[in-house]
């Protein structure tokens, strides 16, 4: 009777994961942080919780969408750290600098990611993995835990907020 060594299975599992879904991956959390460097260290965090957690994942069918949501609430961890570290700094320090207009020359593009970036986690998360990465309703709720009835809720959420802060900022 042969023996299966599980370890095994799950370095080829991994190497497929890596494989096939790694430049995806990388594109979703880039569109999280907008950083290459921060993006490279959250994927690899999230790989290594992943390969730790793995015997928690039942169905390895669903594995990409489960090292996904790993991997969003990594890049918005990092996120709410920053920023508790910024409101931190600010309170300890006066900023005496004048608030910074923008300007008309700014391009479309950064209008709705500065927009973009205003969302909650949860918005921002299901606008961009069902508009910006294109991926199914079904696996779009699957990586962030949710029903299909909810990621529909969020989108349009997230569009609905979007709308008018896009309909304010190009005034």
């Amino acid at each position: 009777m042969d023996v299966i060594d599980n370890s095994n299975v799950r370095e080829e599992v991994f190497g497929v994961l890596i494989d096939i879904h790694l430049p995806w991956l990388r594109r979703v959390v880039f569109r999280i942080l907008n950083n290459p460097s921060d993006t490279d260290d959250v994927i690899q965090q999230a790989m290594l919780k992943a390969w730790q957690q793995f015997h928690r994942c039942s169905n390895h069918d669903k594995l990409s969408g489960w090292v996904c949501r790993i991997a969003c609430n990594e890049a918005y961890d990092l996120l709410r750290h920053r920023k508790r570290e910024r409101a931190l700094f600010e309170t300890q320090f006066v900023l005496d600098a004048p608030v910074h207009e923008h300007g008309h020359g700014h391009e479309i593009a950064e209008v709705i990611e500065a927009a973009m970036n205003t969302l909650p986690d949860y918005l921002h998360s299901a606008l961009n993995l069902t508009v910006f990465e294109g991926l199914s309703t079904d696996d779009a709720a699957a990586a962030l835990g949710c029903g299909t009835a909810t990621l529909y809720w969020r989108v349009h959420k997230a569009r609905k907020i979007l709308g008018k802060q896009l309909k304010e900022s190009l005034k």
